[in-house]
């Protein structure tokens, strides 16, 4: 190919239609799709380079005149499909090819890559294919339904009713709580329906606005013209009542809740009558009293004043109107004749009107005086007193009396009251105003000015950093705003509220008001919003807030700061075994070291559960590592509860910002992959975030999705290894091992499955399915006995004992020949509930082995409680023998503690004659391992059988 354009592409005299065939796969080979046009024989006329490098085929194969059949085969070689689909393939596409139509499909190939085809017939016969890479499509439309059913999931399981409309005033969604709320029929609220039709169907199920449909549909559409937030209240079908609450929204659109207060209201209902009814303690009052709302109608009154009036309690029921009360006064001849009905109520509205609380004077009948007063209140309505003020002259004494009743209520009311004169000098004050300042009663008496009482204070020392000038300067200015309230905080700490009312003569009357607890109760409210109430450290909300500032700063000024996340180790096994209460305990403690622990400008905070959290600032990671170790080490050496060692520790993810990132929710999920990873490293263990993290999750969220269908597509089997008796080299059984063969991914280990199938409880049918397949198999095999593991999780099941049962009747194999492995995970929580199942288990003459002894949270006192039938020494250890003094010495110990208690120990992982010598000689009495034979298939046992016994006879 030469260098010039003319030399390259030549012209249309000289090269004709080779020189466009050319151009023509010189364009294709630039192309982001794959092409492949085939001719009417469907064999290959033009392919592009893209579309051998999407599928790896080889241009060797894949060229001019290769056929379509030989191009799919090509490609199931090359593994973008499973051989044996090759013809059934074939014929589909040969089917949809021969329809004429033009087809879409997607084709997922072993690479994990998503490929998208479209196929087209063209006009003179024959086909093209395009394909194109759509993985990166297929992942963020996989992510998006997740986040989809999540946000309807969150949706339908509000407690509250929510219905969102858009700009055009058309529903986008509502929740089902909405619809079961109000009796709404789904099919006819739904998304894209009208405002109006929502309205119209909403009031022909019985509910009711308050209005008619028109009225309220108006006020609906002004409140959406006003876009401004609205309350309103509405009766339900059922006559309960529903706030909705309106918010708009920045598109134009809008969203309700609607809760039920029903009974929040009647709450409130009875408490306001509980209000009303203390009033009633002034039913001995030497004066008549009367409460009337709004509409003057009565709500309630006392005896003086029934008795003043000559009227009965029946005459005096709540509601009745003050004209009604006037009429029947004046017929049971009360009222002297000189006033009217319409008078005396036509004077009371003045009164009311004019806010005018002054007293009037009314002469009655038996030419008593009553002195009346009304005294309009704020949010309506009005207080009538009643006072007989006839024999005052002659009544001096009993004056005197009234005073020194006032003069001890005055002095033994919770508040402090001072009145004051329009000079603002002291007409009255009672003793627990001067009590609640420490002032000086030889000072604090009638005729003091309120500067004299407020320069005394100050040198007390109740207004500290204030003179009395001062203090007495802000009085008055105060004063000229009007009736107001304030509080006073004083130096010992204390919260005093003053609340100032004009006389009607002028002056003031001042109350005070010790809120001080009122406040610290407000303030612990506030505090326990944002705080923990176990342990008193920031909660979620707090810490979010925390970190938001934090990364804020580092957004302005720079610097780093860490996110570390702890999450406890074996914490439910302590809330199983000790109590909640003892859980408890251990969560203040962790919540204290970590305190302790940390700097000044740190923030703790627990998130809940077992879940604390850490923001620190400072040079990273290097502080955040530090910290994690130290806390690893130290959380993992709890003290003792309920008098009993427990086994706990913690696992650590770090995230740093701003090398992780400045965004709240991201630095959280960094920390969270970190701290999964921990816990994978095999717990106490702290975890600096990798960006590698993520696809590790995303693969084994793929991997988990893929585990919950194995099972019923039967992708799981089981092999079986044998175990060796060493005195007689007899074989004495098999372990059932589980292995899982994916579709696609081919074999998965183990030790990559079975902790995820932990996690998400998949364990418990996985492992009934390896027990009952293990028992079937073992029960055509001559005599020997088959070992079965059982997982932690399963081992807590409450049906454990029944499955068992159940899984050596079906297969007909006799109990002694089924051994079953525990491990020392499962019986951390040394309950009796465990031993209990281990009891059971023994008696239906099932043999109970330890497993991997020595691994875990070794304890003699496993050995104390339940006779095992034998003792099996981890791998490890076996592996380390000619290397380790350490490994050698603990499996002499084991075994030698088993032959003590009568247990055989079975040493596994033995693979070379080495290591069996060395078992041999630590006095091991079985092995297991590669050296005798690797696991096999239960087809195989037989063989296997025959294999080894053979070898026992030549030996």
């Amino acid at each position: 190919m030469t260098s010039t354009r003319d030399s390259e592409l030549g012209t249309g005299r000289e090269q004709g239609p080779d020189a466009l065939v050319a151009l023509s796969q010189l364009a294709l080979d630039h192309m982001e799709q794959g092409v492949c046009v085939y001719d009417a024989e469907n064999r290959i006329v033009l392919a592009n380079q893209r579309y051998l490098t999407l599928f790896d085929m080889s241009a060797d194969i894949v060229r001019v005149g290769t056929s379509y059949r030989e191009v799919l085969a090509h490609s199931a070689s090359r593994g973008n499909f499973p051989q044996d689909q090759l013809d059934a393939l074939y014929s589909t596409r040969m089917a949809q090819i021969a329809a004429g139509k033009p087809f879409r499909t997607e084709q997922l190939l072993a690479s994990g890559l998503v490929m998208s085809l479209e196929l087209k017939p063209l006009p003179g016969g024959g086909w093209m294919t395009i394909c194109d890479d759509v993985t990166r499509l297929a992942r963020l439309e996989a992510e998006l339904r997740v986040q989809t059913e999540r946000s309807q999931h969150a949706l339908a399981n509000m407690s509250h009713g929510l219905i969102m409309y858009d700009v055009d005033s058309r529903v986008v969604v509502c929740n089902d709580r909405f619809l079961k709320l109000y009796n709404l029929d789904p099919d006819i609220v739904k998304a894209g329906v009208a405002h109006s039709t929502v309205i119209e169907h909403w009031m022909s199920r019985g509910n009711l606005p308050g209005m008619s449909g028109d009225q309220f549909y108006q006020s609906r559409l002004a409140d959406v013209r006003s876009r401004k937030p609205k309350t309103l209240l509405v009766m339900r079908y059922d006559g309960r009542m529903v706030q909705a609450v309106s918010r708009f929204l920045p598109d134009g659109g809008w969203v309700t809740v609607h809760e039920d207060v029903t009974e929040r209201l009647q709450y409130e209902e009875t408490l306001r009558q509980q209000n009303f009814m203390l009033d009633a303690a002034l039913e001995n009052m030497a004066h008549g009293l009367a409460f009337y709302d709004s509409d003057m109608r009565l709500r309630i009154c006392n005896t003086t004043y029934r008795k003043i009036y000559r009227l009965s309690p029946e005459e005096t029921r709540p509601g009745t109107h003050l004209a009604e009360l006037i009429e029947r006064s004046m017929a049971n001849g009360a009222f002297n004749s000189e006033y009217s009905p319409q008078q005396i109520l036509e004077t009371a509205r003045a009164r009311i009107a004019s806010r005018d609380s002054s007293p009037m004077r009314r002469r009655m009948s038996n030419d008593t005086v009553i002195s009346v007063r009304y005294c309009a209140l704020a949010e309506g309505g009005f207080v009538a007193t009643y006072e007989d003020i006839t024999e005052r002259e002659r009544a001096i004494e009993e004056l005197s009396e009234q005073y020194r009743r006032f003069d001890a209520a005055l002095n033994n009311m919770s508040q402090g009251l001072c009145m004051l004169d329009a000079s603002l000098r002291v007409i009255v004050c009672n003793r627990r105003y001067i009590e609640m300042y420490g002032l000086s009663p030889e000072i604090v008496k009638p005729g003091v000015s309120m500067r004299e009482i407020m320069d005394h204070a100050c040198e007390l020392g109740i207004h500290p950093n204030m003179t009395g000038a001062k203090l007495y300067a802000d009085y008055v200015e105060r004063l000229r705003e009007g009736e107001h309230t304030l509080h006073c905080h004083l130096n010992d700490g204390r919260i005093i509220k003053l609340n100032h009312k004009r006389m009607e003569h002028g002056g003031w009357v001042v109350t005070y008001e010790d809120v001080t607890e009122r406040h610290k109760a407000q303030a612990r409210v506030a505090h326990m919003a944002r705080h923990d109430s176990l342990t008193d450290l920031p909660n979620r909300t707090l810490f979010r807030e925390k970190m938001g500032e934090g990364l804020n700063q580092i957004a302005i000024a720079g610097g780093a700061m860490a996110v570390l996340c702890f999450d406890l180790d074996n914490f439910k096994t302590v809330n199983d075994r000790l109590g909640h209460a003892a859980g408890d305990r251990l969560l203040r403690w962790v919540a204290a070291r970590l305190k302790e622990n940390v700097g000044e400008h740190d923030t703790v905070a627990r998130l809940g559960g077992d879940e604390f959290a850490v923001l620190q600032r400072g040079p990273q990671p290097q502080s955040a590592e530090e910290l994690a170790r130290r806390l690893v080490d130290i959380i993992g050496h709890p003290p003792p509860l309920e008098s009993q060692s427990i086994h706990v520790g913690v696992s650590v993810g770090i995230a740093i910002a701003p090398d992780h990132g400045l965004d709240a929710d991201e630095l959280m999920k960094c920390a969270d992959l970190a701290l999964y990873q921990a816990k994978a490293k095999g717990r106490g263990a702290y975890q600096l975030f990798e960006p590698e993290m993520e696809e590790q999750a995303r693969s084994r969220h793929a991997l988990e999705q893929d585990l919950v269908g194995a099972l019923e597509g039967r992708e799981f089997h089981l092999v079986f290894q044998p175990q060796m008796r060493l005195d007689s080299s007899e074989l004495t059984g098999f372990e059932a091992l589980l292995r899982w063969k994916h579709r696609s991914r081919g074999f998965v280990s183990p030790a990559e499955f079975i902790p995820i199938a932990e996690e998400n409880g998949l364990i418990v049918p996985i492992g009934e399915w390896v027990l009952r397949t293990a028992c079937a198999a073992a029960a055509s095999w001559p005599g020997v006995t088959v070992a079965v593991n059982l997982s932690p999780v399963q081992f807590r099941s409450r049906a454990l004992v029944a499955m068992v049962t159940s899984a050596l009747a079906e297969a007909g194999l006799p109990p002694q020949r089924l051994e079953l492995e525990v491990t020392e995970t499962a019986l951390l929580d040394d309950s009796k509930a465990t031993i209990d199942i281990l009891h059971q288990l023994r008696a239906l003459g099932v043999r109970v082995s330890l497993d991997d002894f020595g691994v875990g949270y070794s304890s003699l006192s496993y050995l104390r409680k339940f006779p095992f039938d034998r003792i099996k020494i981890d791998r490890s250890f076996v592996g380390t023998l000619g290397e380790s003094p350490e490994s050698v010495a603990i499996v002499r110990t084991i075994a030698s503690l088993g032959s003590v208690l009568g247990v055989e120990t079975t040493a596994e992982g033995v693979e070379t004659e080495e290591q069996l010598d060395f078992v041999r000689e630590c006095g091991c009495t079985a092995v297991q391992g590669y050296y005798f034979g690797k696991p096999c298939l239960a087809s195989e046992v037989g063989r296997t059988i025959e294999t080894l016994n053979m070898v026992r006879r030549v030996a």
